[in-house]
This record gives C-alpha cells, structure tokens and sequence, in this order.
C-alpha cells in the first residue's frame, strides 16, 4: 500500500526511536567504505541461453503519424537481444559468461560474434546456421516522449533442440554456477 493513499496526518511511522539522535553534522556523517570489495571466486562461469540480435537504433523528435516521412536526429548499430545483453553486463562485472544462441553466417551474424567475443563472452556454444538470416530488431526512439518501439525480425532457421548435442549442453553447463534464460 502507497503511503500518498492517505492524508498525511493519518500516516503513522511504523516504528519510533525512543531517544531519537541528534542529526549529525557533515563531519560526524557516515562514509561510505573506500576500500575494495571481495575479491571474485575462481570459477565464475554464468551461462545465457537465448535471443542476440543486431539493433538498429534510429532516434526521431517525435513518432511519426501513418504514411509521415521523416528524418532520424540520430543513429545507431549495435548488439542487442536479452541474453546478449544480460552476459555482456556479466562480463562487465567480472563474470565469465557462455552463450548458447543461433546465428546464420550471414554479415550480421559475424558482426554479433565479434562483439560477443571482444566484449568476453564465450561464443563457443553458438550454433552458426549456413544461409539464412541472423534477428535483428528496428529500434525507434521517440526522443519527445522518452519511449522506444521495437520491431523483431527473427533469425532463420530457428534454432532447434537437435542443433545442441547433450554433450555440449554438458560442456556448456560444466562449471557454470549461475544460468540466464
């Protein structure tokens, strides 16, 4: 329940300091720790299963009407999708992530791969289809509203379960002490 559902004078604090302290001035206030946190356990392996996808990110001044023409304020081509996304912050941080993914060896899909890997990510596991088309999604940012639009395309072939063998399932898993779906 939201405290602004009420009047203010009927919200009453959950608890009260008998002998509350005095407000410490800026010398006496707590600092937060300079020192450096934990170091990270040996094995840190995180495996992703899911979506990577090239985005093309176009932002506007305001979403056009049906049938309207207009210009970008800007642009951009990156990776994208949620398990790529999820893992390259995971790497960021420290981790060491594996993805299982598909892609087709197509000009996006080797661009996906190369960012993956440049960004630490093991890509090992991917399944790289011969022909076809690697996701990609249209990104429309409205820059007056804040909002975005997403349109999807997936990758062709989809990914199906006999492209990933138990035994690299096994290897993938091997280590791994956190999974993202």
């Amino acid at each position: 329940m939201s405290l602004h559902s009420h009047p203010p004078s009927l919200v009453k604090p959950a608890f009260l300091f008998s002998n509350p302290l005095p407000s410490p001035s800026s010398s006496q206030r707590f600092k937060m720790s300079s020192a450096a946190p934990p170091p990270l356990p040996d094995n840190r392996v995180v495996l992703g299963c899911g979506a990577v996808t090239v985005d093309f990110l176009a932002a506007v001044a305001s979403y056009p009407n049906p049938d309207d023409k207009i210009r970008s304020t800007s642009a951009k081509l990156q990776g994208g999708g949620n398990a790529g996304n999820a893992l390259t912050c995971a790497a960021r941080l420290g981790l060491k992530p594996r993805l299982i993914s598909k892609v087709a060896d197509d000009p996006q899909g080797k661009g996906i791969l190369e960012e993956l890997e440049a960004d630490g990510i093991d890509s090992s596991f991917i399944v790289v289809s011969e022909g076809g088309n690697s996701p990609f999604t249209y990104i429309i940012v409205d820059d007056q509203t804040k909002t975005r639009t997403c349109i999807h395309t997936p990758g062709y072939p989809p990914m199906t379960p006999d492209e990933l063998t138990e035994s690299n399932l096994l290897a993938a898993l091997d280590g791994g002490q956190a999974s993202v779906f």
